[in-house]
């Protein structure tokens, strides 16, 4: 019998093996994957995830000192910083990496197995497989879940009551470019409405270009890359565009006895972004550490598995609380606002206060919106926008207290 069972060898499940294994536990992860890491994902990730968990250097393809916003009157404004704010990395390399670590560590990997079952025994739970060999049984005291959103296994563990249903939908293409020296991001109802596009350098002559929103997307993808080509921004497209879901809102629960759920799976991504890398990577060590130390003590009770929940929403459940709300009112806006937004964003006052601060992180969003809302040099915009911003000021701080 393992002492934990992770299933999903992503970011989450990766990490998580590779410090339970570091540990001294014996753990065992499956995935119906055969090439770890592949899925759709822009793979950006901020300076503080870089250096906590830096990935190996041929795996990074670029470092982001600045952003190029375009609104949608197609006026634009510039971001930049002196140092990488972000960095493109190969998700796929990267999360095999991880894995090869774990392996090391001692953790065993069977991949191309699709879970079918899981049933509680009398002394922890069994997890039934099927794969090209047939089907398999794995004994374990504990589960971690980190098989990505809106896995089917959380049914089978009974964490699925309660389960956010508020997702966006993303699609994204690898295009051909020329001469893209920095990330570009797009806005406005034409392109994604009440979210953004985006146009990611990969390489001197390669991008990622997508789309990610809550409303209906039947088509946008191919009007914006028809855009991005008819404005000379593209020169072809590589991969044709594929689609994912991206949770904007946590479970109601992430831990039950002798299982805990973390990253994607547990709704763990950044609302205003759909970023999900960092959470993933932070929510795979909580688990790691709390599942751990409840082996250790023998005690692997819902009261005891409980410490999990508390710890992630300590580290980023402020994040998720006041990202969730900042994007429910950018979905508010409409494309007049959104210029004004942006405008406003753009004076030397604002710009110098927010994105050439302290306060500003790739991956901590919480204070640059909320000094945004106290700022003086918005404060014509926040008056325009009226009513809209009444509902969302008062649950703003209510979750920020």
């Amino acid at each position: 019998m393992h002492d934990v069972v992770v299933l999903g060898a992503g970011p989450a499940g990766n990490i998580a093996a590779l410090r339970l294994s570091e540990m001294g536990h014996d753990v065992a992860v499956l995935d119906w994957r055969h090439n770890l890491g592949d899925k759709l994902c822009t793979g950006i990730i901020g300076r503080e995830c870089f250096e906590r968990f830096r990935p190996d250097s041929e795996h990074v393809l670029h470092e982001a000192r600045s952003v190029r916003v375009f609104g949608p009157s197609g006026a634009n404004y510039t971001v930049q910083r002196e140092q990488p704010e972000a960095y493109v990395i190969d998700r796929v390399a990267f999360v095999a990496s991880l894995a090869r670590r774990a392996a090391v560590a001692g953790a065993t990997f069977a991949l191309g197995e699709k879970v079918v079952d899981i049933r509680n025994t009398e002394e922890g739970l069994e997890v039934d497989t099927v794969g090209r060999d047939g089907g398999r049984s794995h004994s374990a005291k504990a589960l971690i879940v980190a098989t990505g959103f809106g896995t089917p296994l959380l049914n089978m563990v009974g964490l699925s009551a309660g389960a956010s249903l508020r997702y966006m939908v993303g699609s994204q293409a690898k295009v051909a470019t020329s001469g893209l020296g920095e990330t570009e991001v797009y806005l406005g109802s034409a392109i994604a409405l009440g979210s953004f596009g985006w146009l990611v350098p990969l390489s001197a002559s390669t991008a990622l270009a997508g789309i990610v929103s809550q409303a209906p997307s039947n088509g946008h993808i191919s009007k914006f890359l028809s855009f991005l080509g008819d404005s000379g921004k593209i020169d072809s497209v590589i991969d044709q565009p594929r689609r994912w879901g991206i949770p904007i809102e946590p479970l109601a629960k992430t831990f039950r006895e002798r299982v805990l759920v973390a990253g994607d799976a547990a709704g763990l991504a950044k609302p205003t972004t759909g970023g999900g890398i960092y959470y993933s990577l932070l929510s795979g060590e909580i688990a790691a550490e709390v599942m751990g130390d409840a082996i250790a003590a023998a005690d692997l009770s819902a009261g005891r598995l409980e410490e999990y929940e508390t710890r992630w929403k300590t580290v980023f459940g402020k994040e998720l609380d006041v990202g969730y709300f900042a994007r429910r009112l950018f979905e508010s806006l409409d494309d007049g606002q959104i210029d004004h937004l942006l405008e406003a964003l753009a004076s030397t006052d604002v710009h110098r206060d927010l994105f050439s601060s302290r306060v500003f992180a790739f991956d901590w969003h919480s204070r640059v919106i909320l000094k945004a809302l106290g700022h003086r040099g918005l404060a014509s915009f926040l008056r325009s926008i009226g009513p809209l911003l009444t509902p969302f000021l008062s649950r703003l701080a209510r979750r920020a207290e």
